[in-house]
């Protein structure tokens, strides 16, 4: 997530709503006064003004104490670096409006002062050490980093660029359930067992700065930490580096704990995902009486009735392709859902999944065409989970076509050597606003979403599924001019001999490898 345009978004809507309180307010109380008590419109038209102008001091007063609290606090921030720790350190909780981005700025403050003043011998404190000295601040310079680390409520690390820890606040020490001797010196992945959600770890991205960057920041969601096989944690992680630091300690990483909200996100996708599970058998039986009234009873059937069925048979459809999603976002979620890559043609998939949909497709008025590259290579794929993504991405055409009735479908070699597939519609295409978050759980936009129906799961699973096969997804769209869905997926002889020796297959999760952790973590 880009922080700093959340921020922007969050002055943006605060602003806006600051603006349009005080008409809307004065509007009310001018019709209410008009409406109600039959009072001369002229004094109603006054206090009416009255109140809009109180409000909108009040309004004012308030609004720009929420946006002056972020400069407020990166103020306190450098007062606090740039005076060696004896100011206060400032609490990045207290910020209602980007407290995310100020935390990061705050803790590159911090970074900066302390590659700027503190000497080596820093990188060799223990927490224990830094716990003993943070109850009497001084103006030692020895002391800085541990003061300023102790003093702040959210966890923090210092590590190298080996990823040996160099220094850890108190809260991380809670945070992580760890004691303190137990953690500077350590290297992270032996103190740490962490899931993440996509193919890009910690341990990637912090190889990836040292050779490319001199400063940057990295933000992950739903990162899990896990103990004796079991979720312990579930948080954000923050890193940010800096190079040329003359303390070793090239990366501070903060945790933001978001257990509970998580946690909770997850029983309730748990617990649908047991009802849902219920249906499965009654849908299959439903199904087959269908297919049997199709080859028994279709031909002797009039247009109206034969329409009736073929629309049955539609709805039937789309419960399975709904159960089926919300079983498997519970599998993902629960790190259970394990893909088995082999060596499959594409145009095979593609039109086997078409031939699903087009009975839909024309339930709706809606025609889909397939357009299969030249001498296309196999791909490494699980086949039923492809199929999946193809039936989400061509259910959305349909859904958001509007009155086009055409989708394409169309698979070529891209410019990078990987096999491509295009799905595209002509229809009501997507808000910009919404397609930073389009491949999230749950996220629909807002002025679609009562007239579609939907789960806001299709586009999340699709990801996840996608990701797990080593490619990428990703929409190109523009708002009344339809929307191109794209996903890549890698040419079975791309795959390294490692991935392809096993029998079965390539054994992959949703949140990567199953079979050979050697690839995620060195």
């Amino acid at each position: 997530m880009d922080y700093q345009q959340k921020y922007s978004s969050q002055l943006y809507r605060t602003i806006l709503a600051s603006s349009l309180f005080p008409v809307v307010l004065s509007f009310g109380v001018w019709f209410a006064i008009d409406f109600f008590l039959e009072i001369d419109t002229v004094i109603a038209l006054a206090t009416s003004a009255g109140v809009g102008i109180i409000t909108s001091i009040t309004v004012s007063v308030i609004t720009t104490s929420k946006i002056r609290k972020p400069t407020n606090l990166l103020a306190q921030a450098v007062s606090y670096a740039s005076n060696n720790g004896v100011a206060t350190a400032p609490n990045t909780e207290q910020a209602m409006l980007g407290r995310e981005l100020i935390h990061g700025l705050t803790l590159q403050i911090y970074n900066l002062a302390s590659s700027s003043h503190v000497t080596d011998d820093i990188v060799d404190r223990s927490v224990g050490y830094a716990e003993e000295h943070t109850s009497s601040p001084t103006n030692n310079e020895h002391d800085v980093a541990g003061t300023i680390l102790n003093n702040t409520p959210t966890p923090l690390l210092g590590i190298s660029s080996d990823l040996t820890i160099q220094n850890a606040n108190i809260a991380f020490s809670k945070f992580a359930g760890v004691e303190s001797s137990e953690i500077v010196g350590k290297n992270l992945n032996d103190l740490l067992e962490l899931a993440f959600p996509g193919d890009e770890t910690l341990e990637s991205w912090t190889a990836s700065q040292l050779d490319n960057s001199v400063v940057a920041t990295k933000t992950w969601e739903r990162v899990r930490l896990l103990k004796d096989g079991e979720v312990f944690k579930q948080f954000d992680l923050v890193a940010g580096y800096s190079s040329g630091n003359s303390t070793g300690t090239d990366f501070i990483i903060s945790f933001f704990d978001r257990t509970d909200a998580y946690t909770q996100d997850d029983r309730e996708v748990s617990f649908v995902a047991l009802a849902v599970h219920e249906l499965r058998t009654p849908l299959t039986i439903m199904r087959g009486y269908i297919e049997v009234f199709e080859d028994e009873l279709g031909p002797t059937l009039n247009a109206e009735m034969q329409d009736f069925l073929s629309k049955m048979q539609v709805s039937a459809q789309q419960l399975t392709a709904f159960v089926g999603n919300i079983l498997n976002v519970a599998r993902v979620e629960e790190d259970q859902l394990a893909l088995k890559l082999r060596k499959e043609n594409l145009p095979s998939i593609l039109s086997s999944a078409i031939t699903d949909l087009q009975l839909r497709a024309n339930v709706h008025g809606k025609t889909i065409e397939l357009t299969n590259g030249e001498n296309l290579p196999d791909v490494g794929a699980d086949r039923i989970s492809v199929h999946e993504v193809i039936n989400n991405l061509i259910d959305n055409a349909i859904k958001y076509s509007g009155n086009s009735d055409k989708i394409t479908v169309k698979s070529f070699i891209n410019s990078d050597g990987l096999v491509q597939v295009d799905v595209q519609d002509y229809g009501i295409g997507i808000p910009a606003s919404v397609m930073p978050n389009l491949f999230q759980k749950y996220h629909r936009s807002h002025k679609s979403k009562v007239q579609v129906g939907g789960t806001g799961l299709g586009l999340y699973l699709c990801k996840a599924l996608i990701t797990a096969h080593g490619g990428n997804i990703w929409v190109r769209s523009k708002e009344g001019e339809g929307a191109i869905f794209s996903f890549t997926l890698l040419p079975y002889e791309q795959l390294s001999d490692q991935e392809t020796s096993g029998e079965d297959g390539i054994i992959r999760g949703a949140h990567g490898w199953i079979k050979n952790h050697s690839l995620y973590r060195n």
